[in-house]
């Protein structure tokens, strides 16, 4: 169709007739309304990048590819390595995508906008997406996790950075196992609350996976969500391996409770249970002192320990069973500094993914006479060597290897692992990684499924358990989903003379 010249240059020789005027007008009605709805229901959107990215409060909520970036609040210099590592990520998953081989996602579920107030500190987020990213070149571009097909995209859910933010991320997740190049599992879900047992329900009813990769809460696992499994101890997991250590120390006799009252937080309720079914003869008749925790509940009050603390010195114990999260440890000893018994020893046993305490620490607590004995997912002399005395199960040094060759910003590769969450989201994305591996083996010519993959997990013993970075693990359904073979490290802070007896979890 051609139009006169006059009107292709914009120019009109006579006036508008009023039914075009009319029309004019409807347009710019429409106009109007549509951009107020805009700028009524969309800012978040727009703010958070252009990306089918959901905005509530301060935070976006959803699943990226790596791109825009998902930031922590109040440190710049970490946020700019958030930026870098979901620069690789978005990379690597635009390689694959390019490459025209099969491949499949798995996403990562976790709280990807961190603040220092919440249970996840930022720059443990920071090393989770950092072993995840490693898990995904470990399985792209060697034979480390097994034949590099099908490829592995590794996409970002953010559920908030308290994870209570879950439904957008979980949302699209669930419309993603529908994709051309479906999501076939999930890792992550790194705390152990009601919400995060909620987002893993809500996956396990369209038949997606879940890998958790630090929620140590009992119960869940298979248990209680179908296709639920993790590669981190159980919290009476970690309190067997506690007692062990309290049985091989004949001065520790007397223990008091120290607990988080505050719900809904499946971490400390189930370790509060698992101390006290464990630990009943230490414990005694010695009364529990409850606290009201500050990590989950956002507009929680500052908790308070003296009428604790006061209570602790009074039982005469020699040592305090602490069910609570980490940052509220640290209020909890610099309670103990001040305690009137300081002269008495005292050890603080506690349940944590990696070390809570810096080697600056050590000379105050030694002064103070407090001996923190915690439970851990890892412990930082595996990073350190790889000689006898360091103990590092036999899959760490290729993990070690991998994140110095891919994570390059990283100078001090035994510090940036040392908290242990880079070494358990790679072993939860190692794992999903091998479940689809060994699926595919299987049956090549079929297309790949999260009911598939789901259907692998328990396949995963013997010959087929996962060479993970914190130990050979194995997946059988009589531990409905928690790991066998999983070590579990005695770490004291300040360190005794000796080593103490590494426990490791029952292989069925």
């Amino acid at each position: 169709m051609s139009f006169p010249r006059a009107a292709r240059s914009g120019e009109f020789p006579n006036p508008p007739r009023r039914g075009t005027r009319l029309l004019l007008l409807a347009v710019g009605v429409t106009v109007a309304v549509v951009a107020a709805f805009l700028v009524v229901w969309l800012p978040g959107r727009l703010d958070c990048g252009g990306a089918d990215l959901t905005r509530r409060g301060d935070e976006c909520l959803g699943v990226t590819d790596g791109s825009p970036a998902f930031l922590p609040t109040g440190d710049d210099e970490l946020a700019d390595r958030f930026r870098e590592v979901q620069e690789l990520i978005k990379a690597e998953n635009d390689r694959v995508a390019e490459q025209g081989d099969a491949y499949v996602k798995v996403g990562l579920l976790a709280t990807l906008t961190p603040d220092d107030t919440g249970p996840q500190a930022p720059r443990r987020v920071l090393h989770a997406l950092e072993g995840a990213y490693t898990a995904q070149m470990r399985a792209n571009q060697t034979r480390q996790l097994g034949d590099p097909a099908p490829q592995i995209q590794l996409h970002l859910a953010n559920v908030g950075s308290r994870h209570e933010q879950w439904e957008p991320a979980v949302d699209r997740l669930v419309s993603m196992a529908d994709d051309a190049e479906p999501l076939v599992a999930v890792v992550g879900l790194s705390i152990s609350t009601d919400q995060s047992k909620a987002a893993a329900e809500r996956l396990a009813d369209h038949g997606i996976p879940v890998v958790a990769s630090s929620a140590s809460a009992d119960g869940l696992n298979s248990a209680t969500v179908p296709g639920l499994i993790r590669v981190t101890a159980s919290n009476t997991d970690f309190v067997t391996a506690l007692r062990q250590y309290v049985r091989d120390h004949e001065e520790l006799n007397e223990a008091v409770l120290v607990y988080d009252e505050n719900e809904p937080d499946l971490h400390v309720a189930t370790l509060t249970e698992a101390f006290r079914a464990l630990m009943a003869d230490e414990l005694g008749t010695n009364p529990a002192q409850p606290f009201q925790g500050t990590t989950v509940d956002r507009d929680a009050p500052a908790a308070l320990f003296d009428a604790a603390v006061r209570n602790i010195c009074q039982a005469a114990a020699d040592m305090v069973l602490f069910a609570g999260r980490t940052g509220d440890l640290h209020a909890f000893v610099e309670s103990l500094h001040s305690r009137a018994c300081r002269d008495e020893p005292m050890a603080l046993l506690f349940v944590e993914t990696g070390p809570v305490v810096s080697v600056e620490e050590e000379a105050r607590l030694a002064e103070n006479n407090i001996t923190i004995v915690q439970a851990s997912a890892m412990d930082p002399a595996w990073a350190r060597g790889f000689g006898p005395d360091a103990d590092a199960p036999p899959g760490f040094r290729g993990f070690f290897e991998q994140y110095d060759t891919h994570i390059t910003y990283v100078e001090d590769v035994p510090a940036a692992l040392a908290d242990g969450y880079a070494v358990a989201n790679h072993d939860a994305m190692a794992t999903a990684i091998r479940a689809v591996r060994v699926s595919h083996a299987q049956d090549p010519q079929s297309p790949m499924t999260s009911a598939r993959v789901e259907d692998a997990l328990f396949l995963l013993h013997l010959s087929n358990a996962v060479e993970a970075a914190s130990g050979t693990l194995h997946f059988t359904t009589d531990r409905q989903g928690d790991p066998g073979g999983k070590p579990v490290p005695i770490i004291e802070t300040p360190p005794g003379p000796t080593r103490p007896e590494l426990y490791t979890t029952p292989v069925p």
